[in-house]
């Protein structure tokens, strides 16, 4: 009994983790995150349609699991940047963040940086019904879609938590550029904050060649000496306002000497003002920067396909999703090819068939199956092909059809020198773009 109670919570442990927790290394999406872009792209792909709609779709085809616990994933891809919304998404500014409406009230599409990054390739993806109906295993993207949400991936799972950064798409190219051998100079590329760092190159490396680093920040402040004020524009992202004021409590709440105001719209901004002679603007500005200053341990763990939890480099993550996206594009244009040859080959039998089709339509004019097993006598061509081919075209469009291939052999010849030097293909037409 005790073996088999561990055996099933580890079963368990480890589904947690795939369908809840922590995103994929072949993508860097949860699976919630997957199912909902997935769902966009079906659903809301040309046009805003009601997130109820979308969420509906998500949890009725994919996602098994309550519909506000979905609402809240797709309000986050709003807000990172990864989909595209209409009406009230909510804000994290100020003290207080505002909620977004309710999931009737607001409209959401699929962003065209997703389509672009995810689904150029998504027919090439292998499907398979995880727990409702048919849906791709990841998504071909171009680079971990957890590294450009503009807020970082966050995550508590069976045994583990995951904090992923954000970087801007220019940087994540360039540090490509260099892990591919394309770049000289190494660059050390920053998470994206509205913070100052106090962590030096050193750590930011660490981060980037190992997955787990201790970054130290710095909010953003202004003395307004005319007001005798400290206005606060960015905390760190390990602290909260709430937090801040809780440590203030005292010169607020009981002597009254600080008060404060916000005075947040679109982006923070909360006043903190002295309001006694005794509180000088210099001590008010160093009580208020004693606490903004913070710090944040990444821990950049992800799950692979069997749901066994890995920590991954920020330089494994990038490499992962290029290989995996590399081969998505041989696939791309192995069957280019293919489908180009057949279509040579298919001309090429038109053409036998042209020579001699008048000589028979001629003498039975009336009866197919005659005209087919002439035309099959004549030139050797199976007749189920030949059959394939009349149910295709008409026989006036057969006889019409131009049968030089000089096009499809050019093509196909193009097509075969980007596969035969598919490394510099792929990097010069899918990613070289995303540097400027």
């Amino acid at each position: 009994m005790k073996e088999q109670i561990s055996k099933l919570y580890s079963e368990y442990g480890k589904y947690i983790n795939k369908f809840r927790a922590f995103p994929l290394v072949l993508d860097g999406l949860k699976i919630v995150e997957r199912r909902l872009l997935y769902s966009l792209f079906e659903r809301a792909k040309d046009k805003h349609v009601k997130s109820a709609e979308v969420v509906g779709w998500c949890i009725g085809q994919y996602h098994p699991h309550g519909d506000q616990s979905a609402y809240g994933s797709l309000t986050a891809l709003v807000n990172g940047g990864l989909a595209g919304g209409q009406g009230n998404w909510g804000i994290d500014v100020g003290i207080v963040p505002c909620e977004a409406a309710a999931m009737r009230y607001t409209e959401v599409r699929s962003s065209k940086l997703v389509l672009d990054m995810c689904f150029e390739f998504i027919k090439y993806v292998k499907k398979e019904a995880l727990e409702l109906h048919e849906e791709p295993l990841f998504l071909p993207t171009k680079l971990p879609m957890c590294l450009i949400n503009k807020n970082y991936c966050q995550g508590i799972g069976f045994g583990s938590r995951t904090i992923i950064p954000s970087y801007s798409i220019p940087d994540l190219v360039k540090r490509l550029q260099w892990l591919l051998g394309y770049r000289k100079t190494e660059p050390v590329i920053r998470p994206l904050t509205d913070c100052i760092y106090l962590s030096n190159d050193k750590i930011f490396k660490e981060l980037l060649t190992t997955g787990k680093a201790k970054v130290d920040y710095r909010g953003v402040s202004e003395s307004e000496y005319s007001s005798k004020s400290v206005i606060v524009t960015a905390i760190p992202p390990s602290k909260s306002f709430v937090a801040i004021l809780k440590r203030l409590e005292k010169d607020i709440q009981i002597n009254k000497t600080i008060g404060f105001i916000d005075e947040s719209t679109n982006k923070t901004r909360v006043r903190f003002t002295a309001l006694k002679r005794s509180m000088t603007l210099e001590t008010l500005v160093k009580k208020i920067n004693f606490n903004l200053t913070g710090s944040i341990t990444f821990e950049c763990n992800m799950c692979d396909l069997d749901g066994n939890v890995v920590l991954m480099s920020i330089d494994d993550m990038l490499l992962m999703s290029y290989r995996n996206y590399e081969q998505i594009v041989k696939t791309v244009l192995e069957s280019g090819i293919q489908k180009l040859q057949e279509q040579i080959d298919e001309l090429m039998l038109i053409a036998k068939i042209k020579v001699v089709l008048p000589k028979w339509l001629k003498s039975n004019p009336d009866d197919s199956d005659i005209v087919m097993n002439g035309i099959h006598t004549d030139t050797q061509i199976p007749i189920e092909t030949i059959k394939e081919l009349f149910d295709k075209y008409t026989l006036s469009r057969i006889l019409k059809i131009k049968t030089d291939a000089v096009d499809f052999l050019k093509q196909k010849a193009e097509i075969a020198a980007n596969l035969a030097n598919l490394a510099p293909y792929v990097w010069d037409e899918k990613f070289k773009q995303y540097l400027s």
